[in-house]
């Protein structure tokens, strides 16, 4: 098998079988990162084929010295940003079913406790709406380690920054939500029904 590398030197010398190969491997992760960013499945698949325009116009700009899978997620991460920005959308983490209680009844069996699900689903709404309130480079650094379950090199390679700014973006990000959610239960006079708490 070709690698990546490989693959986009045959694309730069106009074979667009290469390129093809290329959009092939990519096409799933590329759509799972914009898919968790906006939550709507036809906007991620037209943002999906805005990446991968993108992707043939700067292939030129490269560095075949470097892994091609970071480069394209950069991309995609950017243009998701970019088109939710035109659009004056913010950009929202769409936790999947792992995460979500995805209808009543499952609501009703979470652990057999029908109040702690309707407890956890209030959570995680409000870590939705938070979410919205983050800087952009908070919600990827959230995509990448918790959606997409990538370690702390594969989020650097990804992001453009060292290892230690993983790290530091990460805890910082999770600091900013939290605050953001203890605020709103503090408002409420609900701190104590916070979990954790």
């Amino acid at each position: 098998m070709l690698t990546d590398e490989i693959l986009t030197a045959q694309t730069l010398r106009g074979e667009m079988s290469a390129f093809e190969e290329l959009v092939n491997r990519y096409k799933k992760s590329v759509f799972a990162i914009i898919y968790r960013m906006t939550g709507q499945y036809q906007e991620a698949e037209d943002i999906t084929q805005d990446v991968f325009i993108t992707v043939y116009q700067k292939l030129y700009q490269f560095d075949s010295s470097k892994r091609f899978a970071p480069w394209i997620h950069r991309i995609a991460i950017n243009t998701c940003i970019s088109s939710m920005r035109k659009n004056n959308k913010a950009v929202l983490l769409n936790f999947d079913e792992t995460f979500t209680i995805a209808n009543e009844a499952d609501t009703y069996n979470y652990y057999g406790n029908p109040e702690r699900a309707l407890e956890r689903k209030e959570v995680i709404t409000e870590i939705k709406m938070a979410l919205k309130e983050l800087p952009d480079n908070y919600q990827s650094v959230l995509i990448l380690r918790y959606q997409l379950d990538l370690n702390n090199h594969e989020i650097a390679e990804t992001l453009g920054i060292s290892k230690e700014n993983v790290e530091v973006k990460v805890h910082r990000a999770r600091k900013a939500l939290r605050k953001i959610i203890t605020k709103r239960w503090e408002e409420r006079g609900r701190i104590n029904e916070l979990p954790g708490y």
